[in-house]
């Protein structure tokens, strides 16, 4: 959990550059750093992160006084007791059309920061992202027939296999819901490099994608009662797959021939 924060900080950092705004990595995950410690001395069990959507915030014109203020209203409620009056009088659905907006813009912005030609990279790297959200779907339309739950049957390999006999492909979509945020960075910067020819760099790319297979931070996944988790076991198969990918790029110098303009292969 601590390693996908790191991962997801550190993007948030990048994404505030984007937008004209650039912060220091290390004093801003040592604060960070800092915090996920002083909740725990507190009895809080959830890590923080640098907060997502800077370009979306910015738009909306907060500034650095909208963090403080968001800290004082939080911890208010928290001493007051009156998370449970405010969660009554606004609707879930209020609070999620302001995710959703933060969500549209930070993903415009991948597109509009990024150079016209890496457009396909920035496509590979959502879609890890569309397939958890799928699985995830998946999953709830699952225990609302019952699956998973007390009365009903459990997770468990058939399931994979009842999916398959309707052409629903659900085995991948649970091996890419795990550690999509790296699969996410690493297809689209080996998109970039195939995009620049730079096959050796596609190569190191799929070599390291493979490694976190095998570490089982990518793809592994199990069943457990109510739900798929994951397990750091290797994923062989996608293992195998990235290194067979890397083993392409590395001869791809020797298996294409430029084009016309003398430029690209």
């Amino acid at each position: 959990m601590g390693l996908f924060n790191l991962v997801g900080s550190l993007q948030n950092i990048e994404s505030a550059e984007a937008a004209g705004d650039r912060y220091q990595a290390r004093p801003s995950l040592a604060v960070n750093g800092l915090g996920t410690l002083a909740a725990g001395a507190f009895g809080s069990c959830f890590p923080t992160t640098i907060y997502i959507g800077h370009p979306g915030w910015k738009g909306l014109g907060a500034r650095a006084g909208y963090s403080v203020l968001n800290g004082v209203f939080v911890t208010i409620v928290c001493l007051s007791g009156t998370l449970a009056h405010i969660a009554w009088a606004v609707p879930i659905d209020a609070g999620m059309a302001i995710v959703l907006w933060i969500g549209i813009v930070i993903t415009a912005q991948a597109f509009e920061a990024t150079p016209r030609s890496h457009a396909p990279a920035v496509v590979m790297g959502v879609l890890p992202g569309v397939a958890a959200w799928g699985a995830i779907m998946a999953k709830n339309g699952l225990r609302a027939a019952g699956v998973g739950g007390p009365d009903g049957p459990p997770f468990s390999p058939a399931l994979v296999e009842r999916f398959a006999a309707s052409d629903t492909w659900i085995h991948g979509a649970f091996a890419l819901e795990q550690g999509f945020i790296f699969s996410s960075m690493i297809l689209a910067a080996t998109t970039v490099a195939v995009i620049e020819r730079r096959f050796t760099t596609a190569a190191l790319w799929c070599s390291a994608a493979a490694a976190m297979c095998i570490a089982g931070l990518m793809h592994s996944y199990g069943f457990t009662a109510g739900d798929t988790v994951l397990q750091l076991v290797p994923a062989w198969p996608w293992a195998v797959g990235y290194s067979v990918m890397a083993l392409v790029f590395l001869g791809a110098k020797w298996l294409t021939v430029p084009d016309d303009s003398g430029g690209g292969h």
